[in-house]
């Protein structure tokens, strides 16, 4: 129960953070009238991606799904850039084929449909989401030993889609597609080895007269989109960050002590386009995970504080979405005593650039594939 709460306040800052974004989405959308709501039914099954977790996978998955669509028009000069994306928040309920060790699966999620041709009738959109996960049971030592996949009940709920869009009549919108649905916590809570489901959907929408994709509008209708304004935030050709960020993991054993983390970056930037920018920095950090792990493997003298300081060489690429940073990032290792991991690390997320100089940072530092520690903080870029 006390590792349970732990769980929960830590991931608070999971909470806070995506609500903060879906918020900055609601802002950027149309009036309500340009509001419609799709209901979509999933079939699939969990991957495993470990040989670890073959016994828990017992059956098939089923889930549904409900979103609030909106649809851009060029109000905002992103929009524009992507060629005016559907814009959402989404509710997300699986079952996961074995409720006694696994339980269901809940995501809440605002979420952006690129879309990816022109056409009028037919449409295909790229789904990219981010939002919390639920998952009803997770690992316990006393009552849940066996689900050696997920160690909370709060998680991160990540959802990519490829959608198939087409309208048989003026008000019906249906859609088809192959989606990919991940659920982890971030090594805040061991174990997390995380959950994948690979599913096919399919969904119909019951539209408003006035409610179309941007390409079906009259001439007359495009006459009258809003203009767009100047931007409210110049995205820069140069510009350096500083940012600060700490966050909890944990080592094994699963159900252990958790331990903090701490980074701090200094980087340049280049933005090359109105979506796409690049950078490279100096990182320092300081896990406390680390000194554990070097009292079990005597990989350093663990009383000199020092020894645990990490500093790491970064080069990075940004998706940029309006005010938001979908960041990807490698970095290797200059300074590093820990025996953990390999020289290398990564890193993704979501940067929000509140203004032209402050931004709030929610990003998941990794090892490869393997989950290291959150990172929330903020920043500074000038």
């Amino acid at each position: 129960m006390k590792s349970q709460i732990k769980n929960k306040i830590s991931l608070l800052f999971i909470i806070c953070s995506l609500l903060h974004t879906a918020f900055s989405f609601a802002q950027d959308t149309l009036p309500s009238k340009k509001l419609f709501i799709n209901f979509s039914a999933h079939y699939g099954f969990i991957v495993a991606h470990h040989q670890n977790m073959d016994y828990l996978i017992k059956h098939h998955i089923a889930a549904g799904e409900i979103d609030l669509v909106r649809i851009t028009n060029g109000e905002k000069s992103w929009q524009k850039t992507y060629k005016n994306p559907e814009m959402g928040l989404g509710l997300f309920c699986a079952e996961l084929g074995n409720p006694k060790q696994l339980g269901e699966a809940i995501g809440i999620f605002p979420f952006i449909n690129f879309s990816l041709n022109p056409g009028r009738k037919f449409k295909l959109y790229f789904r990219v989401s981010n939002g919390i996960g639920i998952v009803t049971k997770p690992f316990d030592r006393i009552n849940n030993h066996k689900n050696n996949i997920n160690g909370s009940y709060l998680n991160t709920f990540i959802n990519l889609r490829l959608n198939s869009v087409f309208y048989p009549g003026k008000k019906i919108r249906m859609e088809t597609g192959i989606g990919l649905a991940h659920l982890s916590n971030g090594a805040v809570a061991l174990p997390n080895l995380g959950i994948n489901l690979a599913t096919i959907n399919v969904g119909i929408s019951f539209l408003k007269p006035q409610v179309t994709s941007h390409s079906e509008r009259s001439p007359s209708d495009k006459s009258q989109e809003i203009q767009s304004p100047k931007p409210e935030i110049i995205n820069p050709k140069y510009f350096f960050s500083l940012t600060a960020a700490a966050g909890p993991n944990g080592i094994n054993p699963p159900g252990g002590k958790e331990y903090a983390g701490f980074m701090f970056s200094a980087s340049g930037w280049r933005s090359v386009s109105e979506k796409s920018r690049f950078g490279a920095g100096l990182e320092a950090m300081y896990d406390f995970s680390n000194i554990e792990d070097a009292k079990r493997d005597t990989a350093f003298d663990t009383s000199k504080p020092l020894n645990n300081l990490q500093a790491g060489l970064k080069f990075g690429y940004e998706l940029v979405i309006g005010k938001i940073g979908l960041p990807l990032e490698m970095g290797y290792y200059l300074f590093s005593k820990t025996t953990r991991g390999g020289p290398f690390y990564h890193r993704i997320g979501i940067r929000y650039y509140v203004n032209k100089h402050l931004l709030i940072n929610y990003t998941l530092k990794t090892q490869w594939a393997t989950a290291e520690n959150l990172e929330v903080g903020i920043g500074y870029r000038f």
